[in-house]
């Protein structure tokens, strides 16, 4: 009887080694990306940013699909983001991905300086090197004439506040895939470039972390010449450094918040 028993524990035994075998534990791995990159095209932003009126034009242009500009997607819907254009000071506009209701990353800076003695404007473009990748920098010269954006930068204006954030979007809105092979374009105009003060070649977690919105940013004038600039390099200051913790963000305050248009998600 004694010899029945153990030979009876003993064939559990193995048997619970031999079903531990064939159906190990399950874990729950965690993927955690260091960045995405060449999802946004820098090169066609800056062609677009010359043949638009304003920034809610540009805006629309950049969401148009048959641009081709832009293949991020920072939420992981499989659909690409929706982009907003923020006006931030004299002369500059920024590429804002809202990746949640109350996050968002700036994709791209960009800075106009004109020059009316000699009838021309310089552009540049400053990408976040996390999703646009390496080769992030833009710089040309126009005549003043070609540069059709520039006449709104040079009258005054209210500072441009996006109608539309995370899960409102406007009627012209499709929802679109993203696909495998977008490959950004480039121009001699190109380049890569990164701060001197806070290098994004090797972003750090802070660096790679998304900048939270400040809701008591107020409406400002614009105009060539009126108010304060504010720097657009990386990490100057707090409100303007990609992934900063204290970004600004327009679209959530004054008619940003506005439910009149557009549609739900």
């Amino acid at each position: 009887m004694k010899r029945i028993f153990i030979a009876y524990v003993a064939a559990m035994f193995i048997a619970s080694i031999a079903a531990g075998c064939q159906n190990p534990p399950q874990q729950n791995n965690v993927t955690i990306e260091n960045n995405v990159t060449s999802g946004f095209d820098v090169n066609k932003l800056a062609q677009l940013v010359k043949t638009s009126t304003n920034p809610q034009v540009l805006e629309k242009a950049i969401n148009d699909p048959n641009n081709h500009i832009n293949n991020l997607d920072l939420d992981k819907d499989g659909n690409i983001d929706y982009l907003k254009v923020e006006e931030p000071g004299p002369n500059q506009l920024k590429v804002v991905d809202d990746v949640s209701d109350s996050d968002s990353v700036t994709v791209a800076k960009i800075n106009v300086t004109p020059n009316q003695s000699a009838n021309t404007a310089d552009l540049s473009i400053q990408g976040n090197p996390d999703y646009v990748g390496n080769n992030n920098y833009y710089h040309s010269s126009f005549s003043l004439t070609d540069f059709l954006l520039l006449s709104y930068f040079l009258r005054p204006h209210s500072y441009y506040m996006p109608y539309y954030h995370y899960g409102y979007y406007p009627s012209y809105y499709s929802r679109v895939r993203t696909v495998s092979y977008f490959r950004p374009s480039t121009s001699p105009a190109m380049s890569s470039r990164y701060s001197s003060r806070s290098s994004l070649g090797s972003p750090t977690r802070s660096q790679r972390s998304f900048g939270t919105r400040n809701p008591s940013s107020g409406v400002r004038s614009g105009g060539f010449g009126n108010g304060s600039s504010h720097s657009s390099g990386f990490g100057s200051g707090s409100s303007h450094s990609f992934g900063s913790g204290s970004s600004h963000s327009f679209g959530r305050s004054g008619f940003g918040r506005s439910r009149g248009f557009g549609r739900r998600r």
